[in-house]
């Protein structure tokens, strides 16, 4: 997963997907699937940014050529926070689907109504 800057287009977007893309293929692993999550607004400022677009992608990869993946992501300016993280097994990939917004409201409260807990 990949962070890009508030300042990065659809262009920078694609851009940077193909660019770890070919990083995968460069180093001998294979891109499984790839995804843009979008843009949100940040839970504290990274780098001056308040908000960024988030990317998943999925792929294998020898454990000998992720350095050299990560150190392309740090020296890449548009990516502004990276996370590689090692599963054993094949991860389905994650698509947000959307929320009616009576829903997303409980949701940004902890799943919590507006109701007072009953009394016994």
């Amino acid at each position: 997963m990949w962070l890009l800057g508030a300042d990065a287009d659809e262009d920078a977007g694609a851009a940077s997907v193909e660019k770890v893309t070919a990083l995968i293929k460069d180093g001998g692993g294979e891109l499984e699937n790839a995804a843009l999550w979008g843009k949100r607004t940040l839970a504290y400022q990274v780098e001056k940014n308040k908000e960024g677009s988030y990317f998943l992608a999925n792929f294998k990869l020898d454990s000998a050529a992720t350095p050299t993946l990560e150190r392309a992501l740090d020296a890449d300016q548009g990516v502004i926070r990276h996370i590689l993280i090692r599963h054993n097994r094949p991860v389905p990939m994650v698509v947000e689907a959307d929320e009616p917004e009576e829903r997303s409201r409980d949701r940004d409260r902890g799943g919590r109504d507006n109701r007072r807990p009953r009394r016994s």
